[in-house]
């Protein structure tokens, strides 16, 4: 009878143990573990979008219109500007400067700061007195209108602008500003071969 007893002990542990082993088992393979099928599949897991712009700037005419004139050129020039959208973004924008200049232009291309402009090896920053960080707007001019009270004619004087430049960004000082740079030659600024010649670089700050 001890021997039966000693036996049927022996079995009963033995398979404690094992159900302790297959406990184990699956609990391994559970949640917690990485063996599940009801772990979150690799394709929801959402990677947050870090990137973000190393300045704020954006596309004229679109979040701010009203521009007060801060270097001389402009303040002589033209005086103050208002910045406006013909119809829509990718159309015209229209450049109406205090002083009785109203320049429209066409988009053209968006372009690096840091690109060369074609004027004296400079980049589009350089020109603009800007941040090589930012996007230089580039636009050609498809009618620049003179007002007789404009001190010193239009965005170049006596002759027509043809190109514009223009960035509009935050600055060290944590203000809005926007700059922008005429230019008269045949060819755009930007591209190789003859100097797009630049007319004057025109700096403005946001009105409050």
């Amino acid at each position: 009878m001890l021997k039966w007893c000693s036996a049927r002990f022996k079995r009963v542990f033995f398979q404690i143990l094992a159900a302790g082993a297959l406990a184990s088992a699956l609990s391994a393979c559970g949640p917690s573990g990485g063996d599940s099928g009801s772990q979150t599949p690799a394709s929801t897991i959402v990677t947050p979008d870090m990137r973000v712009d190393a300045v704020p700037q954006e596309e004229p005419a679109v979040a701010r219109f009203s521009w007060r004139a801060v270097n001389d050129l402009a303040r002589n020039n033209t005086g103050n500007l208002h910045v406006s959208l013909q119809a829509q973004r990718g159309g015209p924008v229209i450049f109406a400067f205090a002083t009785g200049v109203t320049v429209t232009a066409q988009p053209t291309a968006d372009v690096p700061a840091d690109q060369r402009s074609g004027v004296s090896g400079q980049s589009f920053a350089a020109v603009l007195g800007g941040d090589p960080r930012v996007d230089a707007h580039l636009y050609r001019v498809t009618d620049e209108v003179v007002a007789h009270s404009a001190p010193a004619g239009g965005l170049c004087g006596g002759v027509t602008a043809k190109y514009l430049a223009v960035s509009e960004f935050v600055d060290s000082s944590s203000h809005w500003v926007f700059r922008l740079a005429a230019f008269k030659g045949d060819r755009p600024p930007g591209n190789p071969g003859d100097d797009p010649q630049l007319c004057g670089a025109y700096a403005f700050a946001a009105q409050n």
